[in-house]
């Protein structure tokens, strides 16, 4: 329903950035169909090898899978921090 109201109100093509929540790409194609540049975005977590092991410490991102699902999006505003902020 949040994508499909987003989708109405938008007067031009945008560009989205999504994790690889199966929900997330129904709830995109959806309310864009093809008219979106459409990315995924899925970070690895994990020890770093060249630290000491940390018991409490959150995980590090260790890579990032990017995805073109649609469209033409610009690697460079391929993110999914702005909405994480």
């Amino acid at each position: 329903m949040f994508m499909c109201d987003l989708a109405k109100r938008l007067k031009h093509r945008v560009q989205l950035t999504s994790d690889g929540h199966r929900a997330h790409l129904i709830a995109v194609e959806d309310a864009f169909g093809g008219e979106v540049d459409y990315a995924t975005l899925i970070k690895m977590y994990g020890q770093d090898k060249k630290e000491p092991e940390q018991h409490y410490s959150p995980s590090k991102i260790v890579g990032c899978q990017l995805a073109v699902i649609n469209g033409k999006p610009n690697p460079k505003y391929v993110s999914t921090s702005y909405v994480e902020r």
